[in-house]
């Protein structure tokens, strides 16, 4: 289905919708370079270990190439991504997996290794160097992650700012076209719609580059098996999402607080 401000395309219409194609790449990551990660990093030789590293690296850059592609036929099913569920829902921004996300997960690695130190039996048959990879990490990772964090408290606010203000323009525009005569309000809400979805488009791109930045630096910081370990886990995230079981519980929560709040006169406004 086309999304609502699909009349703004400057462009044909790719042949496969951005939900089919998100769902191909889902399947690849989870069914093919994944597994294939998983093997090189429980093999005793690592030879194909950077190799399977890179497939799994380029399959997410060639991702956010993609949203990009997408974005610029039409932003709306970008912004309001309808193959997300409501697990993901909480982690997006701009469309996608908030860039905080991607340094949180390696410091959970991280602080992991380090403060748990009995080895989870299904590891003990993992090489060393991958058993040992994020325990008492080297100095110039830790700086490296710091100074990506850095980057993010940054970069992420004026994103952030754009947004409201390309809304604020919007909510004005169609506010002094609003009490027109019916053909020029038309017109001008249209108008009005095109300017915010040509804003957005290029605010959702900043983000798109922001995400690509991001992983790209942790695994140039990180040694093959860290790298490897970042991707692998970053993937295992995402197929999380797709967890049947879990959406169902986190459904069924979502709906059991919403009971309470019925039930118990517990509804908050925040005045």
């Amino acid at each position: 289905m086309p999304g609502p401000f699909s009349f703004l395309s400057r462009k044909k219409p790719t042949s496969l919708p951005f939900k089919d194609y998100y769902e191909n790449w889902f399947n690849t990551l989870k069914n093919t370079l994944l597994p294939l990660l998983h093997q090189s990093l429980s093999s005793p030789s690592p030879s194909l270990l950077p190799f399977r590293r890179d497939l799994l690296l380029q399959h997410f850059l060639f991702y956010y190439d993609s949203l990009d592609q997408a974005a610029a036929v039409d932003v709306s099913q970008i912004l309001f991504p309808s193959w997300r569920n409501s697990l993901e829902t909480p982690f997006l921004f701009l469309g996608d997996l908030h860039p905080y996300l991607f340094t949180n997960l390696l410091r959970s690695f991280i602080d992991a290794a380090n403060n748990n130190k009995t080895q989870n039996p299904e590891s003990l048959d993992k090489p060393y160097q991958v058993l040992t990879a994020w325990i008492n990490p080297p100095e110039k990772l830790i700086l490296r992650i710091e100074q990506i964090e850095c980057g993010l408290r940054l970069m992420v606010p004026p994103l952030i700012s754009r947004v409201r203000k390309v809304q604020a323009a919007f909510i004005r525009k169609v506010a002094e076209k609003w009490d027109s005569n019916e053909g020029f309000k038309k017109k001008g809400i249209r108008e009005a719609v095109k300017a915010e979805m040509e804003e957005m488009l290029d605010v959702l791109m900043g983000a798109n580059r922001l995400r690509r930045s991001v992983i790209i630096e942790i695994v140039n910081a990180a040694n093959v098996y860290q790298g490897a370990l970042f991707l692998e886990g970053l993937a295992q995230f995402l197929v999380g999402f797709k967890d049947t079981a879990l959406v169902g519980e986190f459904r069924r929560c979502k709906m059991m607080m919403m009971m309470m709040d019925i039930n118990g006169g517990g509804t908050h406004w925040g005045f």
